[in-house]
């Protein structure tokens, strides 16, 4: 377990563009790190790219503030055309410093 697993889910924006009110759920699914789901009919899905920067803050369990704010970097994005998560991209998330 990493320091990262303790965090349930993430408010953040790229480019400018966020969701406000808005926090995404953090997965923690082998063999991926920190893994949240976008709607592919989302406003913010044309702003992610690998390598890309979000501005993240970092939620734990039961929290109603950020627990930290921090520049995260996408890994990975895959797309799921069927299954649990058919619609979204799993948009894998690297935090970019120690919190």
């Amino acid at each position: 377990m990493t320091k990262y697993d303790q965090y349930q889910s993430v408010e953040f924006s790229v480019d400018g563009v966020h969701v406000p009110g808005r926090r995404s759920r953090i997965w923690h699914m082998p063999p991926h790190s920190n893994i949240i789901l976008i709607r592919k009919d989302s406003n913010i899905a044309p702003h992610l790219r690998v390598g890309g920067r979000l501005k993240t803050k970092y939620y734990s369990p039961g929290r109603a503030y950020p627990d930290g704010a921090r520049e995260t970097t996408i890994k990975e994005i895959s797309a799921e055309e069927q299954g649990r998560f058919k619609g979204h991209f799993l948009v894998d998330l690297e935090p970019s410093h120690e919190l």
